[in-house]
This record gives structure tokens, sequence and C-alpha cells, in this order.
């Protein structure tokens, strides 16, 4: 049945599994839906089933084609992230492991249908990495700038929700001069148990201090000296998970 598939065949199983996934429809619903559009009962249940293996990084035995495996993990990536994505490809991993072992085959484009979502996930987090690099530098130039001047370009920001930028999750964009400001306020220290930095960095030796909002961006916080503290990596984990 699996060959039988068409193109909106395998766009119909990813949008029912999600549902049936997010509990919007029953596995029963679901199986519905799909025999309704000329899918085996069989290999209904096996599309939604697969699916919700996919999202917990499990091995799923029922086989499913190259081309339903990889909607499966472009519509996965693309809705739920790179983080659900790379659940999903453990998932489909393990899978090709346990089938190839029963078959004794290798299964050459499923392997391949996966190495090339792995780049989805490379891509991703490439341009996060970028990104950090960037800022990193940015901050080390404030931090090497007078606390006079990274105050003075301070006051003529204006008050303003913090720019942000999307890969497949949303990221916001940090200000340099808020971070090299606070790390300055902090003197070396823990704003929050008041104890020195735990250790230093081995690029320039300065104290290793995290600086935390204390309302979260995406909860509506603003990238300020109002809205940060800097913390330890202990204090940062406290307060986050605490």
């Amino acid at each position: 049945m699996a060959n039988l598939l068409t193109s909106d065949h395998i766009q119909l199983a990813y949008e029912v599994a999600v549902r049936v996934h997010d509990r919007s429809l029953t596995q029963r619903q679901g199986v519905e839906c799909l025999t309704r559009e000329g899918v085996g009962t069989t290999y209904a249940n096996d599309l939604i089933n697969v699916y919700r293996i996919m999202r917990r990084g499990r091995c799923y035995h029922r086989a499913i084609n190259v081309p339903t495996t990889v909607l499966y993990l472009q519509g996965i990536f693309r809705d739920a992230g790179e983080e659900a994505l790379g659940q999903a490809l453990t998932a489909a991993r393990l899978h090709i492991q346990y089938y190839e072992q029963l078959r004794g085959v290798t299964l050459h484009r499923i392997r391949e249908a996966v190495e090339h979502s792995e780049l989805l996930i490379d891509h991703a987090q490439g341009a996060i990495a970028q990104y950090r690099r960037v800022l990193d530098t940015q901050v080390q130039v404030a931090l090497n700038d007078t606390a006079a001047a990274r105050q003075a370009r301070l006051a003529k920001k204006k008050k303003a929700a913090p720019v942000k930028f999307t890969t497949t999750s949303t990221y916001f964009l940090r200000d340099p001069d808020v971070v090299a400001e606070a790390l300055h306020r902090a003197d070396g220290s823990c704003e929050v148990c008041q104890k020195p930095a735990p250790f230093k960095r081995k690029s320039d030796g300065t104290p290793y201090l995290e600086v935390h909002h204390i309302v979260r961006l995406s909860d509506g916080g603003m990238d300020d000296l109002d809205n940060v503290s800097v913390v330890c990596p202990n204090c940062h984990r406290q307060a986050h998970f605490g």
C-alpha cells in the first residue's frame, strides 16, 4: 500500500498525524480521515504511529516509504524546530538499524534522506553560532569602551521591543552595550549570591558570569539594564529551573 500513496496522501497523513499527536483528533478519527481518501486502514495506523514515535525519538518498526520519510522530517523541522527534528532523526536512524538487521539489506535511499535532513539542523545551528560570534565580538568592543560612552549610547536608545529573527525557533538579538555595562556593573561578582565568578575565561582571563533577563524576552521583557542581572552559572540555572 505504501507504494500507492500519492503526494496528496502523504501531505494529508502528515497533517492528520500532527493533529492526533496534538490530541485535536483521536487515533480512530485520524484513521477514518485517511481511509476516506483511499489509504488502507493498517497503513493509516502506521502513518500516524510513525509520526508519534518520531516525535519521541524512539525506534519505529513499521516501514514508511522515502517520500513520506522526507516530508515528515521536513515538516517536523518546519513546524516544531531543530530539537524536534533531532528526535525524529534519532528515530529514523534507529529504524534503519532495526530494519537493515531484520532484512539483511541496506536502505540507501532512506539513509540519504536522513543525511539530507541533518543538513537542516547544521544550517540552523550555523546561523545561530554565527550570530553568537558576532555578539561576542560586539560585547568585547563595548567592554573595551568607557562606561561613560556605553551609558551615553544607552541613554540615546529608545525603549523598544528587542529585534527577533527566526530559523525554526525565534531568537532575540541582544544589545551588546547592555551586556557589557551589566558585566561592568557586577565587577566580577554574581549579583544574586554576591560571590566572585567561579572561574575566568581562557580566552581573555575575564571573570565568567552570565547576563540573565529577569523577565524573559519571550515573555515581553526588555533588553535593558533594568531587566538584567549578572549571575554565576549556578544562580543562572537556579533562576530558570529552581
